[in-house]
């Protein structure tokens, strides 16, 4: 999800299966959650399952969504409690910990849900943070991955409004843009 170039390319699997394979912005987020330790974690935009089976060695309940059901059904990391929705909307239980690799590419239109963020960004983005932030319990927090390349600090300003504690706690550089880890807490 990280280069127009990554997205043409790096799809794998059958004719059925579009996976998006673990990438710079994947491993990224993984070394900052690798550590967290909870009850419930959450994973929207499950994709490959990279994350959802990370969190499964730390947290009791792991769930993972991810809007198309053949992506969930071939994934290479295949856990338990795949939940194939729009972010967390089918959802009624809160989490401690919810990450979610962003589409996050600025995109005039939604073409490729994987990776197009909509305008500047934050169409897709927006919609995630509305679906996940009434998901989270009180003192679970938010993490995801965002870039130099869409609107971040809009982005940014949107969790706040959402009553969000929220800040970019890492970053990483890469020849074409910088790789942002948000984190939004639920006070």
């Amino acid at each position: 999800m990280t280069s127009p170039q990554a997205r043409s390319s790096g799809w794998r699997g059958g004719l059925d299966n579009k996976e998006y394979p673990p990438s710079e912005d994947t491993f990224f987020m993984a070394g900052w959650i690798a550590g967290e330790r909870g009850e419930r974690a959450l994973d929207i935009g499950s994709g490959s399952g990279y994350l959802t089976k990370l969190l499964s060695e730390n947290f009791g309940t792991v769930i993972g969504t991810d809007i198309d059901h053949d992506i969930l059904a071939g994934q290479t990391y295949r856990t338990e409690n795949l939940v194939c929705c729009n972010g967390a909307d089918a959802l009624g239980a809160k989490f401690d910990l919810i990450v979610c690799n962003l589409p996050y590419l600025a995109t005039d239109h939604i073409l490729d849900p994987a990776t197009d963020g909509g305008p500047r960004g934050l169409e897709a983005p927006r919609r995630i943070l509305d679906s996940a932030a009434p998901r989270l319990k009180r003192g679970g927090k938010l993490v995801y991955v965002t870039s130099s390349l869409s609107d971040y600090g809009s982005l940014l300003d949107y969790a706040r409004g959402l009553g969000l504690e929220t800040g970019i706690v890492a970053r990483k550089k890469l020849f074409f843009e910088e790789l942002l880890l948000v984190e939004s807490l639920r006070g």
